[in-house]
């Protein structure tokens, strides 16, 4: 069998013919309103607009939540201010910590 016959050459021509014509009605002219109107009331038109993802008033950064912790000093630092060096600590053999 080399190739189709022409009822089946028919065929897939109409069936080109009609996905063509179905692609090009999905397709929505600018002037073609995607979704039907809606009233807001004033109250609603609102809150959409505060509530959205970027608004000016989400984007502040509060200058309180940065914890700035001391570094913690171990037996031999040495203490860049004042050049003390930490002493070893004390062994108590008597107490388990």
């Amino acid at each position: 069998m080399s190739g189709y016959t022409p009822d089946e050459k028919l065929r897939l021509q109409q069936l080109q013919q009609l996905r063509r014509r179905w692609l090009k009605d999905q397709e929505l002219s600018s002037r073609e309103p995607v979704l039907p109107s809606q009233r807001m009331s004033p109250m609603e038109k609102f809150w959409n607009t505060f509530l959205r993802e970027h608004t000016s008033w989400k984007n502040v950064t509060k200058p309180y939540g940065i914890v700035e912790r001391k570094p913690r000093i171990f037996p031999g630092d040495t203490i860049l201010e004042t050049g003390e060096v930490i002493p070893p600590m004390k062994e108590f053999p008597d107490q388990h910590h």
